[in-house]
């Protein structure tokens, strides 16, 4: 099940994405009489995410019919939500970018860093390039979604505190960081330096994370691409990792690392692509 957030009558509003168009939940609430949670805050909760696949799975083709839907071509995405109370990432997780740096990771320890919700934008949103940095990288990555509150879980515990997955782009002002290993957070936190969307996948206990390929997009081309299997760290032990320090809530987001980045140029436009996912994309000004 696929979910998304769309520009529709001057309102940011969550959708059920079909194969050819969407419905919107509002929809769904008024023909069913139920009352699932027009924000896609509410819905990506555990317990919202399990009334969402009950109501859908009471419908018939009648349903389907008399349910208003909306074409493809009406679908103006926007991010899937604005105010995560944290946004997680994860660096140099793949083998081949680690090699690539030359760095040295610390068993049982991956690099981790945080982005304020004032870095985030989300589909068809301009990246903006600050002034205070001179080049500036981009990364696709596998974005975890959490969907109830996780504390101290252990990796065999984590995935069922995950309501679904999405694409995003972690930007770094990679000149700021080169300074001094230790300015990689303040390189990460500048206005539009996180994307994530449009599509949410919802997990439903079946999927293997592991064989998604996920790919660094710049211009239309492939700039990097390796495939969740080879991650070092892998998502369940991510998500155990972070809820050792923090209390995870529903709706945080967590980054698990890219297979390669790029640098931006005003004018260039920044994607990726995830197995199965509609591609993210965001245009430099």
């Amino acid at each position: 099940m696929n979910l998304a957030t769309i520009n529709y009558e001057n309102s940011e509003q969550p959708v059920l994405l079909l194969e050819n168009g969407a419905v919107l939940i509002k929809s769904i609430n008024e023909h069913t009489g139920i009352e699932l949670p027009l924000t896609m805050e509410g819905l990506v909760e555990r317990g919202a995410v399990a009334a969402l696949k009950q109501a859908v799975a009471g419908l018939v083709e009648t349903d389907w019919i008399d349910i208003h839907k909306l074409e493809i071509e009406e679908l103006s995405f926007v991010a899937p939500y604005r105010n995560p109370q944290h946004i997680f990432g994860v660096g140099m997780n793949y083998v081949e970018k680690a090699i690539d740096l030359e760095a040295t990771q610390i068993e049982d320890a991956p690099v981790c860093f945080m982005k304020p919700a004032s870095s985030l934008i989300g589909m068809n949103e301009l990246i903006e390039l600050p002034k205070f940095s001179k080049i500036v990288t981009a990364e696709g990555e596998l974005c975890l979604i959490i969907g109830k509150t996780c504390h101290e879980v252990s990796p065999e515990e984590a995935m069922p505190y995950v309501s679904g997955y999405t694409t995003s782009l972690d930007l770094t002002a990679k000149d700021i960081h080169a300074q001094n290993p230790r300015f990689v957070q303040i390189s990460k936190v500048f206005k539009s330096f996180f994307s994530f969307g449009p599509q949410i996948k919802l997990l439903d206990g079946k999927e293997r994370l592991t064989e998604l390929v996920v790919q660094s997009i710049h211009n239309g081309e492939v700039a990097a691409e390796n495939a969740v299997s080879n991650m070092m760290y892998t998502p369940e032990f991510i998500v155990s990792y972070i809820s050792q320090f923090v209390i995870l809530q529903p709706g945080d987001l967590i980054m698990t690392g890219t297979p390669g980045s790029y640098v931006l140029q005003s004018g260039d436009e920044a994607g990726c692509a995830i197995t199965g996912l509609l591609d993210l994309k965001n245009r430099v000004l």
